[in-house]
């Protein structure tokens, strides 16, 4: 399975099957088309996220070239440089009055709701997570949201650019909405700003020996990611408790919320992988990997290895344990793990409280991507009529 594309239109549609056959016939194999090696079990992607002295973020500790310091996210940097970055946001995270933005999510989704009650049908991932995920973001941050269109349209480029390697012709667009991104940010540093995590992280950073320029490539990553990431999990959740009769009614319990939004993570998580670099020859299951390359932990592959979790593709919303890889793990894991979880809460909730139970208008709409795998148009009703087929 060395020909693995995740671009193929039946993989888009539904790459599980193609992973069950990457996980029992080729768990670790060289892929020419992504210039690395790909992992699919979950005893190997978590290996690859934990073992920070062997598999890089910070890819310049395996000879690639790469920006300075100072232009890199705690994403992309390894201890000691990665260490003080992530206790300067964290800590500010952790300060935040999360249970306030909570509240706000809680209500932001159920204006929107309010709004499309009588609606014949509406784009879910267009009308309802983008503009509750940006309120949230920006909440968080302590700025004033961008206008919702035109901010999506640019997050979308970024979000392709990912897949750059795989289709050159979305850099361009890419490099173009980061310009205007980062136009937006500065307005950020220099006005006026509400209590928040960037007037905290700006404050801080001094003492915790944190550049301007690292706070700048951290916000616009734990914003960027806050947003698509929520996005992502929030389309993804919803569609599978549209698809599985039964499941949102059982989401009144409320011993049952937390194992819930997890299952829904594991399920149908947002990120598909990422990539570590090899910082000394190692092996995988047997298979040799030199000092240089590239490593492609595959998470979408890892949360249905049976292996791990028991019926893997069935929607268990009372699974436990559940150690899925979704937001990824350990230091590196996921910025907008956090703001995933409370949109997916709030969503849960406002949905159970519609005064029809909502179902799926027409099928899910998926543009290719390889990185982040979410609907771009989900459509939603709250009307009795049978959907499209």
């Amino acid at each position: 399975m060395s020909d693995y594309d995740p671009l193929d239109a039946a993989t888009v549609a539904d790459p599980y099957p193609v992973y069950e056959r990457l996980r029992k016939n080729t768990p670790v194999f060289w892929s020419e088309r992504f210039g690395s090696w790909i992992v699919t079990r979950y005893s190997d992607c978590h290996r690859v996220l934990s073992e920070v002295d062997v598999f890089a973020s910070d890819w310049r500790r395996a000879g690639h070239e790469a920006p300075p310091t100072a232009a890199l996210s705690m994403q992309e940097l390894d201890p000691p440089d990665h260490t003080p970055v992530r206790r300067l946001f964290t800590t500010a995270l952790r300060d935040q009055d999360l249970d306030a933005i909570a509240a706000f999510a809680v209500r932001d989704t159920a204006a929107v709701f309010e709004q499309l009650a009588d609606a014949p049908s509406f784009d879910f991932t267009a009308e309802v997570a983008r503009p509750v995920a940006l309120q949230a973001v920006c909440r968080l941050l302590g700025v004033e949201p961008p206008p919702v269109a035109a901010f999506a349209e640019l997050s979308d480029a970024l979000v392709r650019g990912m897949d750059a390697g795989l289709l050159p012709e979305v850099l361009e667009p890419a490099m173009a909405a980061r310009g205007r991104i980062n136009a937006l940010m500065a307005e950020w540093f220099t006005a006026h700003r509400r209590p928040g995590l960037l007037t905290q992280v700006l404050h801080g950073a001094g003492a915790a020996g944190v550049t301007e320029d690292a706070v700048w490539n951290n916000v616009r990553v734990l914003f960027l990611a806050g947003f698509s990431t929520t996005v992502g999990a929030a389309a993804n959740a919803v569609l599978a408790l549209l698809e599985h009769p039964g499941a949102l009614e059982r989401l009144r319990d409320p011993a049952l919320l937390d194992s819930g939004v997890e299952e829904l993570l594991r399920y149908d998580g947002p990120v598909q992988g990422t990539t570590r670099a090899c910082v000394e020859t190692t092996t995988i299951d047997g298979v040799t990997v030199e000092r240089g390359r590239l490593v492609l932990a595959l998470f979408g592959a890892a949360n249905r290895d049976p292996e791990r979790f028991a019926a893997p593709d069935e929607l268990l919303l009372d699974r436990h344990p559940n150690r899925h890889l979704s937001l990824g793990w350990g230091p590196h894991a996921c910025s907008g793990a956090l703001l995933a979880r409370i949109i997916i809460r709030a969503l849960v909730q406002e949905l159970l409280a519609a005064p029809a139970p909502p179902r799926l208008a027409a099928p899910p709409v998926r543009v290719p991507r390889a990185t982040l795998r979410y609907p771009d148009r989900l459509p939603v009703t709250f009307q009795n009529a049978e959907p499209e087929r």
